[in-house]
């Protein structure tokens, strides 16, 4: 039996076996809530689409509809969904929904389990991103159900308080206050029961409460009655001159005096406890504290929830900054595991296969963690995540900030509003006179006023058309930068005022650093060696606010191998012999004998273009290391490579090269804007490729015929980004992803008379498209990494057919940008990058009172 709670945070659950990632993703879980709202009747389906797909036309808007339920009835069973006719409902004998039995306690007035039902407004924290009318049917019914609530609340109260139970009556009144805390009618009847119960005090310190709320959130002043009754509740209690607001019997004279009497012996011993205790605090405060122990330990984590493998680009690990919570990528499925420090084990945060690159919020409370282009939160109490953004980002760091900004990886970097739907701005700048070619892993300052972050440079400190990195620090809110160390990466501020960071050659060092005036303030020193680091500078590194640092140290330095991946998703190495630090987007040339991909040997290396003879054959390095050589892609007729290649200065070109080797490479096309994604048509008479995202129009699909057009000319290009081309074996059609839904989503256009038509491919994300070699196909990867298979039509005119998943591919490697994987000439095989298992699994060191090594170290 499935539970469908919209009372609070959005969630769903089994009670059987855990629920399938597909059910949790935000389009089908987004239908089961508004289908569970609609109650037993259900909706239409012209209702539905509207409120799911307002800006779509109907034929797309169904054709969403169709595959959010057959995903769903995939995921949960055929019977979950009822469809009869144009109506659509959820079985009540499948799924049992919060809200049906809420309301259902409600008209039999069982007060009591209709409150149990209630956990929080209606679908809290879920949004529905550009459909102003299901928000408005949202709030009207989340406003109708808070009242309810409300009113059994109430009742509840009074019924405790003709029972002569005021402390329970207190209970269910402060959770109608805490309903709605702006309402002075519930204050008042709080007030008054607190005074019933005997607790003057707490009726007063409520009203000032209520007084402090209303006059910051309303900027009025509030009820005056509420003063007035707070007034006479500070009067003394009941004398025989004076009244009390709650019912009670005068005492008499002498029983005053004898009171008076009572309450002067304990009055004097009070006094002369207070004395004692503040001696004892002063002498605690003069007395020096003994150092608390320094102990460093290796975590123990369960085989199931091991730690995923370290990729060259992502992070693994953080920790909150109180130190109770580790928070990390693990699990056969790669998900965001959140672990309390008092447990041995960890718990999943469903629907967040595929994350990468875990980070906390300043008051612990929520983690955040990013998935290329897409940056999520969630809270560690439980619940789905929640998107804040969906456009720009990387995944090579973010940074949660006291001012409820996270700043992110982007290229440079970029900052977001902690909030659903915020749109991220570009905060730091390039400095390409100084070949920085990227900004990664922020670390926003406890005192809001910088971001460190590491710098990638391009040729620069000496090693020819390689790479080297330093710290920066940028100030807020303007963005400018200025480098405060070489040599270094992956920075992260220690409250006493330290900077720990990791060289090139592995060390883990620190530094004393004055985070007021953002500049080094002594010499760094070695903690220790044999840090894991990733090509982009990944570390697994992170310390809490109150002095518990962890990191991770590896035998291997994260090598990626090529392999085999069956449609069921058996694997299978390529060539164990292989291996790399870098790989990048594998592609098979037309004779699908080779494969062509980019490589990097080390952390300092430039990627270059390689060539290899399947399976186990030789190989050659295409181009030379001058230049970042990258996304290769094969001529039609299997003699030369097209790639993207950025030299040690200027911008990122298309260039081609003889696959032998036998040539140098020539320009094929310069722009100034950056140029990626080289596509072929089969006819080789058209050039298509994709500008870069932060280029005016956030990146468009351009073409060029060689030889004939003098300039390319946009294929798909509009406000939105257009990424990632792909061209139909038959050179017909083209698919792509675009954002133009607020998500990454696949579609496919004729080529080359792109206006002519238009069919959505994805619903709920999708990325990375590659057409079968029958054209009868097309794959892609779904917002949870899963590899997905749709059947396509191409003559006489398009047409979809049935949408499959594969397998689970967030271990695979994977690029919002251009496919990481290729597909083999029987259609059967994949051919995708994985971490490489070392035979040594990495280390996770916790040291617990790191702080006070910290001030050892330095005072000798």
């Amino acid at each position: 039996m499935l539970t469908l709670e919209l009372l609070g945070a959005l969630s769903l659950r089994d009670e059987t076996r855990p629920v399938p990632v597909a059910a949790q993703q935000k389009r089908p879980l987004g239908l089961l809530a508004i289908l569970g709202l609609a109650g037993g009747k259900g909706l239409s389906r012209d209702r539905i689409e509207a409120y799911l797909w307002p800006e779509s036309s109907g034929a797309r808007a169904q054709h969403a509809l169709d595959q959010t339920v057959y995903a769903i009835r995939h995921a949960l069973g055929s019977d979950v969904i009822v469809a009869t006719g144009r109506e659509v409902r959820l079985n009540p004998d499948q799924v049992r929904v919060d809200v049906w039995e809420f309301e259902q306690a409600i008209r039999a007035r069982q007060w009591t389990v209709a409150v149990g039902h209630y956990k929080g407004p209606l679908l809290d924290g879920f949004h529905f991103a550009d459909s102003h009318e299901l928000e408005s049917w949202i709030d009207t019914n989340r406003t109708r159900l808070r009242l309810e609530y409300q009113k059994g609340l109430e009742c509840l109260a009074n019924f405790a308080a003709e029972a002569g139970d005021h402390s329970q009556s207190v209970v269910w009144l402060r959770r109608l206050s805490n309903a709605d805390p702006l309402s002075s009618g519930a204050t008042k009847k709080l007030m008054l029961a607190l005074a019933a119960a005997g607790d003057r005090a707490g009726a007063v310190k409520h009203a000032r409460l209520y007084q402090e709320l209303v006059r910051q959130e309303l900027e009025m002043e509030p009820d005056s009655e509420i003063a007035d009754l707070a007034a006479a509740l500070s009067r003394p209690a009941a004398s025989p001159h004076t009244p009390s607001v709650t019912p009670s019997v005068a005492t008499s004279a002498p029983q005053g005096k004898e009171r008076s009497r009572r309450d002067r012996t304990v009055l004097y011993a009070l006094i002369a406890l207070a004395m004692l205790i503040s001696a004892g605090a002063i002498w605690g405060w003069l007395r020096t504290a003994p150092a608390k122990q320094v102990v460093r330990s290796m975590l123990a984590i369960d085989s199931t929830e091991a730690m995923a493998p370290s990729t060259p680009w992502s992070g693994r690990v953080a920790i909150s900054p109180d130190g109770s919570r580790l928070a990390y990528i693990g699990g056969p499925r790669a998900q965001l595991l959140i672990r309390p420090r008092s447990q041995l084990h960890a718990i999943g945060v469903p629907g967040t296969e595929g994350a990468a690159t875990p980070f906390f919020s300043p008051d612990g409370k929520h983690v955040g963690f990013l998935r290329e282009h897409i940056v999520q939160i969630a809270s560690v109490s439980g619940g789905p995540p929640i998107t804040v953004s969906d456009s720009l980002t990387g995944v090579a760091g973010a940074s949660w900030g006291p001012d409820n900004v996270i700043y992110a990886d982007a290229v440079s970097l970029v900052r977001v509003e902690a909030k659903p739907g915020a749109a991220p701005r570009w905060f730091t700048t390039l400095d390409t006179a100084g070949r920085e070619v990227h900004h990664s892993w922020p670390d926003v300052l406890p005192n809001g006023k910088g971001v460190l972050f590491t710098v990638g440079f391009s040729g620069r400190n000496g090693v020819k058309g390689g790479t080297s990195y330093a710290i920066a620090v940028a100030d807020i809110p303007s963005g400018k930068h200025r480098l405060i160390l070489d040599d270094a990466m992956y920075a992260r501020y220690a409250t006493p005022g330290y900077l720990l960071y990791v060289t090139t050659n592995r060390s883990l060092m620190v530094a004393p650093f004055d985070q007021n005036s953002m500049k080094i303030a002594g010499e760094p020193t070695a903690l220790t060696e044999g840090m894991r680091l990733g090509l982009l500078g990944s570390a697994d590194l992170a310390v809490s606010a109150t002095g518990t640092l962890i990191y991770a140290t590896g035998a291997g330095e994260g090598k990626q191998e090529l392999v085999w991946v069956t449609r069921d998703g058996k694997e299978q190495a390529v060539d164990p012999d292989w291996a790399a630090f870098y790989m990048g987007s594998p592609t098979l040339s037309p004779d699908r004998k080779s494969v062509a991909e980019a490589r990097a040997a080390n952390v300092e290396s430039p990627a270059s273009i390689w060539i290899k003879r399947l399976d186990r054959g030789p190989s050659i390095k295409l181009t030379v290391d001058t230049k970042d050589n990258f996304m290769p892609a094969w001529t039609p007729d299997g003699k030369s490579v097209t790639f993207s290649s950025t030299p040690a200065t200027g911008a990122t070109d298309l260039w081609t090269q003889r696959a032998d080797g036998g040539a140098p490479a020539v320009m094929q096309v310069h722009e100034k804007s950056n140029l990626y994604n080289a596509r072929w048509s089969p006819d080789t008479k058209w050039l298509i490729f994709q500008t870069d995202v932060q280029s005016p129009g956030s990146g468009d699909i351009l073409a060029i015929r060689p030889g004939i057009d003098t300039a390319p000319v946009p294929v798909v290009a509009t406000r939105f980004s257009e990424i990632s081309p792909a061209l139909s074996p038959n050179g017909r059609w083209l698919a792509y992803v675009a954002n133009e839904t607020g998500e990454d989503e696949i579609y496919v256009v004729p080529f080359p008379n792109t206006g002519t038509g238009k069919w959505a491919i994805s619903a709920g994300g999708g990325t990375e498209p590659v057409w079968s070699h029958r054209g009868s196909e097309l794959f892609y990867r779904d917002a949870s990494g899963n590899l997905v298979a749709i059947e396509v039509n191409t003559s006489p005119t398009f047409s979809l057919g049935r949408a499959t998943v594969l397998f689970p591919a967030a271990r695979f490697t994977s690029l919002r940008f251009n496919p990481q994987y290729a597909v083999s000439p029987d259609d059967r095989r994949f051919l995708m990058i994985r971490p490489l298992q070392t035979g040594t699994p990495d280390k996770l060191i916790v040291v617990e009172n790191w702080f006070e090594e910290l001030r050892t170290t330095w005072r000798n």
